[in-house]
């Protein structure tokens, strides 16, 4: 399986939003509170790692990434959403939603295109 530029896009986007729910993590953590419920935080790593996942699928060629694509999309925009809920003016948690929400988009291409 080749990497097409949307694969390509795809991948780069799992990578950025990977990397900015670990930090997103450490973030709500030292704010406490409702920020740092385990719920909230499960999420995050939930989402941080189904985006490693997926993008190691696709690295690779794996005729399975549509499956883990289709998985990550809805892990991802139900992270954004969260955030979103949080987001109350801070530019950390708005800028993890707006990650989520453009790495749940291209997934969700990647697992129709794909499937």
């Amino acid at each position: 399986m080749t990497n097409t530029r949307e694969m390509q896009q795809c991948i780069e986007n799992c990578t950025a939003c990977h990397a900015i729910c670990i930090a997103t993590i450490q973030h709500c953590l030292g704010k406490g509170g409702r920020h740092a419920s385990r719920d909230h935080i499960r999420l995050l790593a939930d989402c941080a790692q189904i985006c490693r996942t997926s993008a190691d699928f696709m690295i690779r060629g794996s005729d399975n990434h549509p499956l883990t694509c289709g998985v990550c999309a809805e892990i991802c925009q139900r992270c954004a959403d969260d955030c979103d809920q949080m987001a109350d003016g801070d530019a950390e948690m708005r800028r993890c939603a707006e990650t989520c929400r453009r790495c749940a988009e291209s997934c969700r291409q990647m697992a129709h295109a794909h499937a």
